[in-house]
């Protein structure tokens, strides 16, 4: 069941500044040649990496708290949660060298 401050994000874009600034980042470490490995302590940190990752940050509490105004009850992990699954789609679609996160065929719309 989808939950409310789901259709609000999904109805408004609402995500979709977190989402294309997540792309960009997917990119960056593409280009760099860097694995999921390194995603979790990079080797060099480039200035446009350091940037989007501060822009996605913002992005994120800003997003929060403005679904926080519109519902109060909203739990922060359970946003995160939500979260973390569209970017899931995002390593789908941009993969890392040597990652984890490849797609077995083109038509494979399932997500792991």
């Amino acid at each position: 069941m989808t939950k409310h401050y789901e259709k609000y994000i999904t109805t408004l874009n609402a995500g979709e500044d977190i989402l294309n600034t997540y792309r960009d980042l997917r990119r960056a470490f593409q280009r760099e040649g860097w694995t999921e490995k390194d995603l979790e302590k990079p080797p060099y940190y480039p200035s446009d990496i350091m940037r989007n990752f501060q822009r996605f940050s913002d992005l994120q509490t800003k997003l929060f708290f403005e679904l926080k105004s519109f519902f109060p009850d909203i739990d922060y992990n359970e946003f995160v949660d939500y979260l973390r699954n569209k970017l899931k789609e995002i390593n789908l679609e941009i993969p890392l060298e040597n990652g984890d996160n490849k797609r077995r065929n083109n038509w494979d719309e399932d997500f792991e």
